[in-house]
């Protein structure tokens, strides 16, 4: 079975000002499962909705296709 875990947090906003909270998690899997040897980092707002990083500093929401800035 697949788990989470949390690495960071980072506070966004919007053009409108809007403030998100995306959510940096890392995919991992039990000792006794095969897995790449790269583990997968996925990206979500406090909401839960999908964030995609585009760069150091911008994420793009998938659902909305807005995107925000870390503040």
């Amino acid at each position: 079975m697949a788990h989470y875990v949390e690495t960071k947090r980072f506070l966004c906003s919007s053009a409108t000002g809007r403030l998100y909270t995306v959510i940096e998690q890392i995919l991992t899997a039990r000792a006794t499962q095969n897995v790449s040897k790269e583990p997968r980092t996925d990206y979500i707002t406090e909401d839960g909705e999908i964030a995609e990083r585009l760069d150091d500093s911008t994420f793009l929401l998938l659902i909305s296709d807005e995107v925000i800035h870390v503040a």
